[in-house]
C-alpha cells in the first residue's frame, strides 16, 4: 500500500472516530490505530506475534474504557482486523476464530454503527477465503446483502455471491445425472439461495452439514444380532496437533480414507471411518465443532443399516495415522499440522523468532527452539489411577506408589527453572491413549511415565528405563503387555502397527533421553543404595508412548514383587535420590542438545 494512501486512510479513520465519538478518541484506541497502520506498512515487522499482540492490547483498553457506543464498535472492529491480519501470517485457525468473535459481536452489539456491515463482509470473507467453507460463506455473504442493505460492502458481496453461484453451476454441469441432483440438494440444503422473503428481510434455512448418509433415518434403538455400539468419541486438539478416539463396546472391523479438498465445493479434508456392522449411540452429537485445532468439526451418522461413519473435516493437514487399541477396543486416530503453523512461535521472555530467510538474526538459542530442540516443559505420567491400581503387593498399590514418585520428580524439576504438567495429581483413571494426547495438545517438550513393575518371579528386581521401539526380548514384551493391559500376543500383532507409527515419533531423541536419564540415575542412587538393580535400557511397544511428538521415556522403578525393592519404594529417602538421579539425567540430555545447537550456529 503506497504511503500517502495509508496516511489517508489513518487519517479518514481518525476523522470519524473523532466525529462519531463525539470528538474525542481514546488515547490507547489512538496508538492502536498507528500500530495498526504501521504494521501494514511494514512486513518484516508484520512477521512478529508480540507486535499483533501489542496493538490488541491497545483496542482491547480502548474497549473497556469507552465512554459511547460509536467508539466500543470501533475498538471491537479493530480487535477483528488485528486477528485477521495475525492469522492471514501465523495460519492459525484460532487467531481467525478471534477475528470471527470480534466481528459477530460488532454486529449483534452494534447493528447501527457503519462498522456492522464492514464486520460482517469480513466474517463472511473469512469463512471463504480462510475455512475454505463456502457453504457457510454463502450464508455470511447474503447477511450482508440482505441485513446490511445499505452498507457500501453490499455491492461487494453480491459479487461475490455471483461467483459462488456460477462455480456451483460448471461443478453440477461437469457431474452431470444423478450426481448432479445431488450436488443440488446439497445446495439446498445448505442455504444456497439468496431470493429474499417477501418483506425485503433474509430468511436463513437450517444450515446442513453435506450428507454422509444416503439412507433414511434409522430406528436407533433397535440392536441387529452381533452389532457393536459407537458408545464416545473424544479428541484433543492444539494448533499443530489433534487426537481423536473412538470408543466401542467390542471389536470391529474399520476402515478409513482420505478425500482432498474441492476448492469448487469448498470443501476441506475430509478423512472418514467406517466402522462395520457398528451402531452410533443415541449420545453422540451429530456434529461437534473443535475449537483452536487443526480440526474444524466431527461429523458421525448412520451411514448405512449396519454401518456407522465418522468424518473428521481437517482445515489444514500434513500427516494422520489411524489405529486400533484394545481392553478396551478403541480406534485412534492422530492429524498433524504442517510445520509452517511454528512460523510466528516466539520465546518468552526470550528473543522473537521468525523463519523468514532474509533475517539473519539467528542465535543458537533461537535455532533450539525452531528445531524443536528446548526442554522447558516436561509432562510427567504418573501411571494407573482409579479403578486401575496397577501392581498390587502386600497391601501396596503401584498407583500409589507412582504418584508420590511423580511428586517428588515433578519438584526436583521445577528447582532447576523446568514448567512441569502432569497428567494426574490424584488417584483417578486416565485412559492410556489420553495421557500421550495431552503432553501433545500442551505442547510438552518431554514425557516422562512412572511405573513399578512386577514378576512372578519373586527374585526379579531393578530399575529400567524403556522407549518406544520393537521389543527385542521375551522380558520386554511380557512389561509391555502388563502397562498395556493386553496379552504378549497381541503385544507381537502390535509390532505391524508400530512399523507406521514409529514416522512419527522421535524414537531416537527418545533412546538418549532414555540413555542419559538411566546413566545418572543410577550413578546417583547408587552412591547411597549400593544394592539397586540395574536392568539397563530397553524398547517395546507401550501404548502411552505411542503417537507422542516429544521425546519420551517409561521408567519402572523396581520390582514391587521382590521384597528388597518393595521396601525401597515405600522408602522417601530413596524416592528422593531416584528423583536427583532423573533430574540429572534430564539435565544432561537439556545440555547435549544446546550444545548441538550452539555447535550448529557456529557452523
Amino acid at each position: 500500500m503506497p504511503k500517502k494512501n495509508s496516511l489517508l486512510s489513518f487519517l479518514f479513520f481518525f476523522l470519524a472516530v473523532w466525529f462519531l465519538s463525539g470528538g474525542a478518541v481514546h488515547a490507547d484506541h489512538h496508538k492502536g490505530l498507528q500500530g495498526f497502520n504501521s504494521l501494514m506498512e511494514n512486513e518484516s515487522r508484520a512477521q512478529y506475534r508480540s507486535h499483533w499482540l501489542e496493538v490488541a492490547g491497545y483496542f482491547e483498553r480502548a474497549y473497556r474504557e469507552s465512554t459511547s457506543e460509536s467508539s466500543a464498535a470501533e475498538a471491537l472492529f479493530y480487535l477483528g482486523r488485528t486477528h485477521e491480519e495475525l492469522g492471514k501470517r501465523s495460519y492459525l485457525r484460532a487467531d481467525f476464530e478471534k477475528a470471527e468473535d470480534y466481528y459477530t459481536r460488532v454486529v449483534r452489539e452494534f447493528p447501527l454503527h457503519d462498522r456492522a456491515g464492514e464486520a460482517q463482509f469480513r466474517k463472511a470473507g473469512l469463512h471463504l477465503n480462510h475455512y475454505h467453507d463456502a457453504a457457510q460463506a454463502y450464508i455470511e455473504y447474503l447477511r450482508v446483502v440482505y441485513n446490511f442493505s445499505q452498507s457500501r460492502f453490499k455491492p461487494e458481496a453480491q459479487k461475490v455471491l455471483e461467483e459462488l453461484d456460477r462455480k456451483n453451476l460448471e461443478k453440477i454441469r461437469r457431474v452431470g445425472g444423478a450426481t448432479a441432483q445431488k450436488y443440488t440438494d446439497e445446495a439446498d440444503a445448505a442455504g444456497f439461495s439468496h431470493q429474499p422473503e417477501p418483506g425485503g428481510t433474509m430468511k436463513l434455512m437450517e444450515m446442513t452439514p453435506p450428507a454422509i448418509s444416503s439412507q433414511p433415518a434409522l430406528d436407533q434403538d433397535r440392536i441387529l444380532p452381533e452389532e457393536a455400539r459407537l458408545v464416545t468419541i473424544r479428541h484433543w486438539s492444539s494448533d499443530e496437533y489433534t487426537r481423536v478416539v473412538l470408543d466401542l463396546d467390542s471389536q470391529v472391523d474399520y476402515h478409513h480414507q482420505l478425500l482432498k479438498p474441492d476448492p469448487d465445493l469448498g470443501t476441506p479434508h475430509r478423512l472418514f471411518i467406517d466402522l462395520e456392522k457398528t451402531r452410533r449411540g443415541e449420545d453422540i452429537a451429530g456434529e461437534e465443532k473443535v475449537a483452536d485445532g487443526i480440526l474444524s468439526r466431527i461429523r458421525s451418522a448412520q451411514h448405512t443399516q449396519d454401518k456407522s461413519r465418522v468424518v473428521l473435516d481437517i482445515h489444514e493437514l500434513d500427516n494422520f495415522r489411524v489405529f486400533a487399541l484394545e481392553n478396551p477396543f478403541r480406534i485412534v486416530v492422530d492429524v498433524y499440522a504442517p510445520e509452517e503453523r511454528k512460523v510466528l512461535g516466539t520465546l518468552e521472555g526470550g528473543p522473537q523468532i521468525t523463519l523468514d530467510p532474509r533475517s539473519r538474526e539467528l542465535t543458537a538459542g533461537s535455532l533450539v527452539e525452531q528445531l524443536g530442540l528446548k526442554v522447558r516443559t516436561i509432562m510427567i505420567d504418573p501411571g494407573h489411577g482409579g479403578k486401575d491400581p496397577g501392581a498390587i503387593s502386600n497391601g501396596i498399590k503401584e498407583k500409589d506408589v507412582v504418584l508420590r514418585m511423580s511428586r517428588i520428580l515433578g519438584r526436583h524439576l521445577e528447582q532447576q527453572g523446568f514448567n512441569v504438567l502432569y497428567t494426574r495429581t490424584r488417584d483417578v483413571f486416565v485412559p492410556l491413549e489420553e495421557r500421550t494426547a495431552m503432553a501433545n495438545s500442551q505442547k510438552a517438550d518431554l514425557f516422562i511415565s512412572v511405573h513399578a513393575n512386577a514378576h512372578r518371579n519373586p527374585n526379579v528386581r531393578g530399575f529400567e528405563v524403556y522407549y518406544l521401539n520393537f521389543a527385542k526380548t521375551e522380558d520386554a514384551k511380557r512389561v509391555a503387555a502388563r502397562e498395556n493391559a493386553v496379552s504378549t500376543q497381541k503385544i507381537s500383532d502390535l509390532q505391524y502397527i508400530l512399523t507406521d507409527l514409529m514416522l512419527s515419533s522421535k524414537i531416537n531423541e527418545s533412546r538418549n533421553l532414555a540413555q542419559k536419564v538411566h546413566t545418572n540415575t543410577i550413578s546417583h542412587a547408587q552412591g547411597r543404595f549400593t544394592d539397586l538393580g540395574d536392568n539397563g535400557v530397553r524398547q517395546a511397544p507401550f501404548y502411552v508412548l505411542m503417537g507422542a511428538k516429544m521425546p519420551s521415556i517409561l521408567l519402572e522403578l523396581g520390582y514391587m514383587t521382590n521384597e528388597r525393592d518393595l521396601r525401597l519404594l515405600q522408602s522417601d529417602d530413596f524416592l528422593e535420590y531416584m528423583a536427583k538421579g532423573l533430574t540429572q539425567g534430564i539435565l544432561a540430555y537439556k545440555d547435549k542438545i544446546e550444545q548441538f545447537a550452539s555447535l550448529s550456529y557456529k557452523n
